[in-house]
């Protein structure tokens, strides 16, 4: 589901572009972003991973994809990257 622009805006304010090595690839694989339509990967501009952002998902996973949209709910200032595990595909 796409971020509002207000959460784009807030969001953007606070990421810096990467200047080394970025724990995801690029391009994103088509299924990371719920691209059904289309099965190209998706190009981006890579940050430094320093930002925790409370997500909404569902048990519904198969095939590197969630069944439904992911929902983002806030910015974590609260916790760092050391407190939650990198996700894995």
């Amino acid at each position: 589901m796409p971020l509002a622009l207000s959460q784009r805006q807030e969001i953007a304010q606070l990421l810096t572009t990467t200047t080394g090595a970025h724990p995801w690839p690029q391009p994103l694989p088509a299924a990371w972003i719920g691209q059904l339509d289309r099965r190209e990967p998706q190009p981006y501009v890579q940050v430094e991973p320093l930002l925790i952002a409370e997500i909404v998902v569902d048990q519904a996973y198969d095939q590197g994809r969630y069944r439904h949209p992911v929902r983002y709910l806030r910015i974590r200032a609260d916790l760092n990257t050391a407190d939650v595990e990198l996700w894995q595909p």
